[in-house]
């Protein structure tokens, strides 16, 4: 039996599907029009025939591409193809693939639906430059260039489909010739120019090499490898596959795609076999008095024998969250209650261990008419868990036509700390919603869209997007005050990247104030009670962050899920067996990895290695067992759609302290931290230089993320200061000659001789060289960033030696930059403790106690609005962005 017919055999609601693909190809075939008169040449008779489509084109936006044409073109019914620009009515101009049957005398005689292979929705596409297969083009805005695109109708090599299936070989060419009009695909390269010139040129060279020229730079571009041969200033994303969804999804996709069927009826096709599967659920659940006990023990698996967590709170960390009260008594056996993901070979070393795990799971049931569907809760403390977010290598569809990279960085620093990844919001075609990851805009924002961001700071922010505000017209209605962009169409500066989804699920602690009819389940306009698989993300009032996941429910469960773990703000995500899970990662080198004790569980278990970084070896888990229907792992590999994913922050009090004797403690306990992460940790050790007597050191630890340098009227508790008894210059200190200083600025640290901003301020000093007399040294981590200040105790004595044991003991623990302290400079804890914890004062630069990153919330200022006022606006295709200097079009010209 094939994959697909399994498939068929398992979930009995796709067994129409393969007769309406079959009927979409025929479709797809069979749309194509005669083309009537004689016009002037085949390129007029091409931009007469699409608009009666509603494309506007003339004769000079058609180039034909090589293919064949003349009498056995004609004789063997073969076509060509035409890649047009053209401009659908109030739009701007894509680039459109037409077929056309053309005759020997070059008169167009029939002509196929025109496939909009760029679907920009905020930028002009240019005339394309045509070389061989190869087409290139440049994007503009209201004239000025903002990137150089390629297009590769030479389609993927078969090395790119080296690691897929052949069931997902053959949903790729199927995608490809629905999405592109042939079956190998059309490779889409993107170019970003940055700084964006105000006029730009392309030419090929005689070696087909990509010439792009503009104020008086230039770039030279391989445009099949996708690579900047010379030149600056250049953002490249290559256009590279991605595994397809799994078969339901992909399906659901394919029909969406095919003009026949559309949108529309897919949701109506969706709606009828759920509501369906939802009854015969429901119905056997009463009759068997099913509570869905069972399957949450299959769910959760051996995690149910895991420890709960420690009852005790500590009142400076907060952490772990408070139990869910059950919404339907009587509770089944461990509702409500958390299941610490502690010591847990599924997840990060950095999360695990002594301390209260960061990850929390638990279920709760909240559909008192289906008490067998549960709602599972995977909750994290992001003060020491950042979340970040990644665009698909096709959704969300552009703006601007620069596709996502669909991945997780591939740098050690990111992919070490990888500890979770789950799905996005929904797909660009049901509602534009913006999305900006690590800088780069997408799609713009939508005014009062629920929106999660990830602040420059590493904080997890939740709000609604601002927007014009209201105004009552003749009849009393509330409308928007303005449909023009204003003041709320720009991203804060602050905003490194944010993904937006509908209106919120929960704002203020209400259940959808908003007063949002629509979920995804349905055709818009239909009141939505489809149940499905659904997931979404809350911010808690206690500042904690949730993923929410349950089969087989509608939005209001979903809602009542998160109240009841005390959220003040949600949004509903993607939706929909196949698109969406979460997944936990573990991380390490291959050189340390050490396989599971036992045998792998692979329906949710995973353990291997990477292609594209073998140095490195990690393991997979999904939250539960039942999160099935989509290829696993996911979020480590390449993903057509959007995702988040969460890595470990480098917390205090981190790696243990290097020591003549291995590793030596370091206390966080006890000190004036202030709030929680730690801002210091301190520690005793002895290390010796190569060969020399090990030296007894004192070591303080300062995360710069978490203190700021205190001004006349700052009333933050201090967590340190750094001088000298008796010193007065409370300011920064003063420069010894050959000296640098140790910059503050925006919590993050630097050394060097001149300060690296305007804002920066100097904390301390180093010396250069090597000073019998040094009784400190300090150094700044490569890996964290974080200040290590070595003193000696007052029983050892300076020398040389003494100086050469600290600056080693820096060097051992990863600081590249360092130096020795000038003479009289100290660290005072708290302003009233020295470095060994003995009573001191002490004047100096005061580093006061920062919140530090974590999850707040953001745009709080919006108001709460009804339909009348957000459904228009979020309806409208819109366009907001920054409006550069008019330039003359950016046409590639033909050469």
């Amino acid at each position: 039996m094939s994959i697909l017919a399994r498939s068929i055999a398992v979930h009995p609601w796709l067994r129409p599907l393969p007769f309406a693909l079959a009927l979409s190809v025929a479709g797809a075939c069979a749309a194509r029009s005669d083309v009537d008169g004689a016009p002037a040449s085949g390129a007029e008779a091409l931009a007469k025939a699409i608009a009666a489509r509603g494309l506007a084109a003339t004769a000079e936006d058609v180039t034909w591409l090589e293919g064949p044409s003349g009498v056995v073109g004609t004789i063997t019914g073969a076509r060509r193809n035409a890649l047009v620009r053209a401009a659908a009515d109030g739009e701007p101009a894509d680039l459109y693939l037409v077929g056309a049957r053309v005759s020997p005398e070059g008169q167009v005689l029939d002509v196929d639906d025109p496939i909009d292979l760029t679907k920009t929705s905020g930028v002009d596409e240019g005339r394309p430059l045509l070389r061989g297969d190869i087409a290139a083009y440049v994007t503009s805005l209201d004239g000025a260039p903002t990137a150089v695109h390629v297009l590769d109708f030479g389609g993927y090599p078969a090395a790119a489909y080296k690691d897929l299936s052949r069931v997902e070989r053959a949903q790729t060419r199927i995608t490809h010739a629905q999405t592109t009009g042939q079956s190998r695909g059309v490779v889409h390269h993107s170019f970003t120019l940055d700084p964006a010139p105000t006029r730009v040129t392309l030419a090929f060279d005689d070696d087909g090499m990509l010439e792009v020229r503009g104020d008086g730079a230039t770039q030279v571009i391989d445009p099949r490898r996708a690579v900047v041969v010379s030149g600056a200033g250049v953002r490249v994303t290559e256009g590279l596959l991605a595994k397809p969804p799994g078969l339901s999804a992909w399906a659901s996709d394919r029909l969406r795609g095919a003009s026949w069927f559309g949108d529309d009826k897919n949701q109506l096709l969706k709606m009828a076999v759920f509501t369906a599967m939802e009854w015969v659920k429901t119905t056997k659940s009463r009759v068997t008095g099913d509570t869905g006990e069972k399957d949450v023990a299959s769910d959760l698996g051996s995690l149910t024998a895991a420890a709960p967590p420690p009852t005790f709170r500590d009142p400076e960390v907060g952490w772990p969250p408070e139990p869910i009260e059950p919404v339907i008594k009587p509770s089944l056996k461990g509702e409500g209650q958390w299941i610490a993901l502690s010591n847990d070979p599924f997840i990060h070393d950095a999360l695990t261990g002594d301390a209260a795990a960061p990850f929390m799971t638990t279920f709760v049931r909240t559909d008192k008419n289906a008490q067998h569907t549960r709602i599972y809760v995977t909750m994290w403390d992001p003060r020491v868990v950042e979340l970040h977010m990644e665009a698909g290598t096709v959704e969300p569809t552009s703006a601007t036509g620069e596709p996502g990279p669909g991945i997780v960085p591939r740098t050690p620093e990111v992919f070490s700390r990888l500890v979770a990844g789950f799905n996005g919001g929904f797909q660009a075609t049901h509602g534009e919603y913006g999305m900006q990851a690590n800088g780069v805009l997408y799609l713009p924002p939508k005014p009062y869209a629920a929106t999660v961001m990830q602040l420059r700071d590493g904080s997890t922010a939740f709000g609604s997007w601002p927007g014009p505000g209201v105004v009552k017209g003749a009849d009393g209605t509330e409308k928007p005050a303005t449909m023009a962009p204003g003041p709320w169409s720009s991203v804060p500066a602050e905003v490194l990247s944010f993904r937006q989804n509908m209106t919120a699920l929960i704002e203020n602690g209400k259940f959808n104030p908003r007063g949002r009819t629509w979920w995804g389940g349905v055709p818009p306009g239909w009141k939505d009670a489809v149940h499905t698989t659904r997931s979404g993300i809350c911010l808690t009032k206690e500042g904690w962050v949730a993923y929410f996941f349950g089969n087989d429910i509608s939005a209001e469960p979903l809602a009542k899920g998160m109240l009841a773990a005390r959220c003040t703000y949600g949004i509903h995500l993607d939706m929909n067996p196949g698109l969406v899970g979460f997944e936990f990662y573990h991380v390490e080198p291959a050189s340390t990895f050490t396989p599971l004790s036992r045998p792998l569980q692979n329906d949710w278990e995973y353990e291997g290695g990477m292609k594209d970084l073998p140095d490195l070896r990690y393991r997979a888990r999904r939250m539960i067992k039942s999160m099935g229907h989509m290829f696993f792992p996911r979020y480590v590999q390449r993903d057509a759609r959007d995702f988040f994913y969460l890595t470990a922050r480098n917390v205090l009090p981190g790696a243990p302290l290097p020591s003549r004797d291995g590793k030596a403690a370091w206390r966080v306990k006890g000190l004036p931290q202030h709030g929680f992460p730690y801002a210091l940790a301190v520690g005793d050790t002895s290390f010796a230089a190569d060969g020399a007597p090990p030296v007894a050191m004192k070591v303080l630890k300062l995360d710069p993320r978490m203190f700021h340098i205190a001004r006349d009227g700052d009333d933050a508790p201090t967590v340190c200061v750094l001088g000298g008894a008796g010193r007065r210059d409370a300011g920064s200190p003063k420069q010894p000659d050959a000296a640098r200083s140790i910059w503050l600025t925006a919590h993050t640290l630097t050394m060097g001789r001149a300060a690296p901003t305007e804002s920066s301020r100097a904390i301390a000093q180093v010396v250069e060289g090597t000073n019998a007399r040094a009784r400190g040294a300090a150094g700044i981590a490569d890996a964290d960033g974080m200040l290590l200040w070595v003193e000696l105790p007052a029983e050892v004595p300076s020398s040389g030696a003494a100086s050469a044991a600290m600056l080693a003991l820096l060097e051992r623990a990863g600081c590249s930059s360092r130096g020795l302290l000038p003479d009289g400079a100290r660290a005072y804890p708290g302003g009233a403790l020295d470095i060994g914890l003995a009573p001191a004062r002490a004047e100096g630069v005061r580093l006061a106690r920062s919140p530090g990153p974590g999850g707040r919330p953001y745009f709080e200022s919006t108001e709460i609005v009804g339909p009348s006022v957000w459904h228009p606006l979020m309806s409208q295709r819109v366009r907001y962005f920054p409006k550069p200097k008019v330039a003359p079009p950016a046409d590639a010209g033909n050469k």
